[in-house]
């Protein structure tokens, strides 16, 4: 699914291979000519790294090829990437819809912070077109999605969610932080734009945080004209481990989808194990829509056991292997009681308003070797 780059595209300044790191704020004019060539658009210089770097734009010159976008835009974050979109896109009065399931802090964007500024909000229980046309009736500015959802793994029908919106003159959104460019290009099947926690897979080293947004030229312009008033840009060394991540994205993430499938299917035939969440188990009710729209199934493998949520402490505490931290992606492979780790805030009944089970456990699996990651899990849930 990768796009190759031709040689003459991978050479960067003095025919360095990598992206030389240009740490600078300003970047300097010959004369009053030489700067009045660059307000006149006549030069391809830099003038200030808050509207622009030449590190960064050889991470998104990358990442726009792997998301088959004209081009991506680098933030901060993930979340500096949805939000700037969110305000990009929407005014007063103005409707969005969210999944219920989707990444927490995005939706506290949503009901939290937009509807303080007048915007409408609507959050249909379930991420289909048919709870989509049980909507009240008016128009819609956004359509938001996940894919696959956070942290159930659902995979919703990202093409007739484009028709939909598409009728609408809804922009459709969808964050792909999940599946990353390897296993799904939103943009292919309707999207207007594709977002990504760039801290997640395509880093893929937990060294990084960035965010970024991939779609057409006219869009991304006016994203990266806002960007540079609000200020929430990537770090030119950031970018550089961003371009970094970018050049074994593919490998990874099929390695480490691979060891997920058969950890899944392991988990599966447990018995302390009641439920597992996997869209490459033919028990996932979105499967065949996922062999429908993703190379491969992805790294987080989510999973309940039979008793109650106390005992999900007990396992994350006894895997020796996998690391208890927020998070996923990386290299490591990562464990934790979801509740406990993401909505310790608003406690266990907080998270199950939000559709999320008490005791599941969501494990992103790092590219250890299967067999080592398999007999960790069995020892484990030997001592519950």
């Amino acid at each position: 699914m990768s796009k190759n780059m031709r040689r003459d595209e991978r050479n960067q300044a003095k025919k360095s291979l990598a992206p030389p790191i240009f740490q600078t704020a300003t970047f300097t004019f010959d004369g009053s000519d030489d700067l009045e060539a660059y307000h006149g658009g006549e030069t391809d210089a830099f003038f200030y790294t808050r509207y622009g770097n030449p590190t960064n734009e050889a991470a998104e010159r990358k990442l726009a090829l792997l998301e088959g976008a004209e081009t991506s835009l680098l933030y901060a974050s993930g979340m500096a990437a949805v939000s700037s979109v969110f305000l990009s896109l929407l005014a007063p009065n103005a409707r969005i819809v969210i999944p219920q399931e989707s990444y927490r802090h995005t939706r506290d964007i949503a009901e939290g912070l937009l509807t303080r500024y007048g915007v409408r909000v609507d959050i249909p229980a379930e991420n289909t077109v048919e709870s989509l046309e049980a909507l009240s009736d008016g128009q819609i500015r956004v359509l938001f999605a996940e894919i696959p959802s956070n942290p159930t793994l659902r995979i919703p029908d990202i093409g007739q969610m484009a028709e939909w919106a598409q009728k609408r003159r809804a922009r459709f959104i969808v964050d792909s932080t999940i599946a990353s460019p390897a296993l799904f290009r939103p943009l292919e099947h309707g999207a207007d734009l594709a977002v990504q926690s760039v801290t997640k897979y395509i880093g893929g080293h937990n060294d990084v945080v960035a965010g970024a947004v991939s779609g057409g030229l006219d869009i991304i312009d006016a994203l990266r004209e806002q960007q540079a008033l609000l200020g929430s840009i990537l770090g030119p060394q950031e970018a550089f481990l961003v371009e970094r991540g970018l050049k074994t994205l593919e490998l990874r993430v099929r390695r480490i989808s691979d060891t997920a499938l058969k950890l899944a299917e392991f988990l599966e035939g447990h018995p302390r194990v009641s439920q597992v969440y996997y869209p490459g188990l033919e028990s996932h009710p979105d499967h065949q829509r996922a062999v429908q729209y993703m190379a491969a199934f992805g790294g987080i493998v989510s999973f309940e056991l039979d008793g109650n949520h106390g005992k999900a402490d007990e396992l994350v505490s006894a895997l020796q292997i996998p690391v208890l931290a927020p998070g996923f992606g990386g290299t490591e492979s990562q464990v934790e009681h979801h509740v406990k780790m993401a909505y310790a805030d608003i406690g266990i009944q907080g998270a199950e308003n939000r559709g999320v089970p008490a005791g599941l456990i969501r494990y992103s699996v790092g590219l250890e070797d299967f067999e080592v990651l398999r007999d960790d899990l069995g020892e484990g849930l030997k001592k519950l």
